[in-house]
Order: C-alpha cells, then structure tokens, then sequence
C-alpha cells in the first residue's frame, strides 16, 4: 500500500510538471522555429502593429510574423466569429481592460507566465497569468493654454465644478469604462455625487480625440476623458494645449495574451516574451506611447509622476451595461 501511495504521488508530481513546467527557452526557441509563422491581432494602428512585428522578426528571422489590426471591438467580433466557425487562426491578441477580461472569462486566453512578467507592477499583469498589458493610456485633464490662466488650472475633481467651468468642459461621449472606474475609485456614494454635478459643467461629443482638438480651437476650455498623450501629439503642430493630472487617474490598460488555441504556440511564447522585454517596451515608447514595464519610462517624466492609476474594477467590467446605461441617464448621452 505504501509503495503504491508512493508511485501515486510521484506520477500526480510528474504529470503536474508535465502540464505546467516551461520548456526551456532554447527549446520553446527551436520548437518556434519549426512552427514557422506568428498571427499577431492588436488593437492600435496597422504602423505600430507592424514595428513590434518587424522587431520580432529582426531578432527570429526564421519566424514569419504578420498582424491583423482594427478596433477592439471589431478585433472581439473577429475573434469570436472565428471561433463559432472553428478557425484558429491567431497566436496572440493585444487589446483594451473590457475585451481583455472578456478574452480571459472565455477562456480564450492561455495561461503564460513569461520570464519577463516580473518587471510589471501589479494590476498591469493578471494573476492567473493570460495576459500582460504592454503600454497605458492615462486619463488627463486637457485645456487651452491661450484661455485658461495657470492659476485656475485645476489641481482637483472638485475644482471643475466651479461656477468658471459651467459648459466648458468637452468630454467623450460614450466614457463607460472611465465613468464607472472613476465610481468605484471615488466610492459609490461620492462618485455617483460628482458625476451628477459634473453632467451639469459638461458638453458631449463623439471620440476622444474630436475633444482634445475642440480644446485645441478654444471650443472648449478643458476636457476629461481624453489621454495625456492625446494632448502630447497636438503640441508639435504648435497647438495651445496642456494637461494636468487629477488624482485617482484612469488607466486605460492594454492586456496582451495568448491563444488557447494558438496555431503557433511556441512562437506565441517567444514574442510576448518579446515584447514584454525591454527591447520591446522601448519599441513601444518609440511609438509616443506609455510603456508598462517598471524599467522602460517613458520619454518624459512627467507623463508617469504623481500618479495614482485607478484600473476598471472586476465590478465594472461585469456589469459594463449597467454603467453605461448610468451614464447615459446622467449625462444625457445621445
């Protein structure tokens, strides 16, 4: 009976190593290479996708990486209209915090505990690692330097619903994800208090980047929803743009997993651990974008200082349809 408990729990031990201790990387490597190819499906522009791309290949030539780009709800649709069909056709999906989460309760992502993963700070990583996010888009107040003075520029929530900023305060018109992590972060009772008065300083319009340019006309004088780095990319042109900062901030994560039936696995592996890398965040700052590893900043500081990111909260992402029909009830969303 004992040498028979003792086979048991060595194969249990066994076979658990099996399923789920990592091949080593020259092996992961090789076993790449034989696979031959790489889908990559992202959620930002066809350039970018194609940089990160073109770098994987630089450094594993025999792999013929490619990508697929479009919204992250069109990339959601994609991918699930493929799997009704039973056509897996991509290795590894970058997307926003709501399509991400989504991809894990699925069970679409696979769990991947990249080597590299140590280097991102908690809530930019899932637990159960499927996914990573590789690059934050930060929820900044935005103004017009030409018609907001700096000593009214506001240093707090509170300070935009000051009687000055009655109908000049542009925001976006569907902010869900930002109104209902906002909430939370706030406090139900508080949140849902400065969301009712500030639905009363606010003017709506379609996207977050048609706001950002009504500040830089002088539409508006400031706006909430847009991102730092929305505001970042107006200043080259010489557009009379700032943005500050308000405490608890809105990161917009961008969690990046692979396929639970990736096609190319071992490639999978190899280039999320790529660009989880720091090579690969720095390809990812190259694009004027934040990258989330702890040891890639960001080309300026100030894009990272002072903050206190508030990430969507599992209640949220859950209960997406119940805040924004919030939203739309309190703001007047059309």
């Amino acid at each position: 009976m004992v040498r028979l408990r003792t086979w048991v729990e060595f194969f249990l031990v066994f076979g658990v190593c099996l399923i789920g201790c990592d091949l080593p990387a020259a092996e992961i490597k090789d076993r790449a290479e034989a696979e031959g190819k790489l889908m990559f499906y992202a959620s930002f522009n066809a350039a970018d996708s194609k940089t990160l791309t073109d770098g994987f290949k630089q450094l594993y030539p025999k792999i013929d990486a490619t990508f697929y780009r479009t919204t992250d709800a069109a990339l959601m649709e994609r991918i699930l209209t493929e799997g009704r069909a039973g056509q897996n056709l991509w290795d590894v999906a970058m997307t926003t915090s709501f399509y991400g989460h989504n991809l894990k309760k699925r069970g679409l992502f696979a769990a991947y505990d990249s080597p590299e993963r140590k280097y991102f700070r908690e809530g930019y990583k899932d637990p159960q690692a499927t996914w990573t996010s590789i690059y934050t888009n930060y929820g900044a107040f935005g103004y017009n330097t030409r018609n907001v003075p700096k000593a009214s520029v506001p240093k707090s929530y509170a300070d935009l619903l000051k009687p000055e900023w009655k109908g000049q305060i542009g925001m976006d018109s569907r902010p869900y994800e930002w109104f209902g992590t906002m909430v939370k972060a706030m406090g139900d009772e508080k949140g849902l208090s400065f969301m009712r008065e500030l639905a009363k300083q606010a003017q709506l319009r379609s996207g977050r980047n048609l706001v950002a340019q009504l500040v830089a006309a002088g539409e508006f004088k400031g706006s909430l929803t847009a991102y730092s780095q929305t505001f970042e990319v107006l200043k080259p042109a010489g557009a009379p743009v700032d943005w500050v900062y308000l405490n608890p901030v809105f990161a917009n994560i961008h969690p990046t997993g692979i396929s639970a039936k990736a096609p190319h696995p071992n490639a999978a592996k190899l280039f999320v651990d790529f660009v989880l890398s720091k090579r690969g965040q720095e390809l990812i700052r190259g694009m004027n974008r934040i990258p989330d590893r702890i040891d890639t900043p960001p080309e300026q500081a100030r894009l990272m200082e002072g903050i206190k990111p508030a990430f969507a909260p599992n209640e949220v992402l859950e209960n997406f349809q119940r805040y924004a029909k919030m939203f739309d009830e309190m703001f007047g969303a059309r």
